[in-house]
């Protein structure tokens, strides 16, 4: 679960590295059955990590927050559906809602400014 660089300067590429999965943004709040079970999370993180791998989708990283979210996940996925599945069969256990947003790296927005 390493996005380099990470805190550094975003560095503009000059070429395509391969075929990419497409990245989604994902962020969540924990409901009040997480927050009733919150000793639980360490255990919690690592079933996640299988759960979505057991649908091709990879946690690239998880970041815990204060503010308007509790948590933000990176992942790749193959596919929409795929992250959807991963996402329902997370989300059936009741503790986390959430937002999905499509991302893209630095080299496909580059190749998507270029064609228009």
């Amino acid at each position: 679960m390493n996005l380099a660089p990470r805190w550094g300067a975003i560095q503009v590429p000059t070429e395509k590295k391969g075929d990419e999965m497409p990245i989604y943004v994902v962020l969540g709040n924990w409901t009040q059955k997480r927050m009733d079970t919150i000793k639980n999370l360490p255990e919690s993180i690592k079933e996640s990590g299988k759960v979505f791998e057991s649908f091709g989708v990879k946690i690239k990283e998880l970041v815990f927050t204060m503010g308007r979210y509790d948590v933000i996940g990176i992942f790749d996925a193959p596919n929409e559906e795929a992250i959807s599945k991963a996402l329902l069969s997370w989300g059936s256990r009741g503790l986390l809602r959430t937002e999905t947003l499509t991302g893209f790296t630095p080299e496909k927005m580059v190749e998507l400014v270029k064609a228009i």
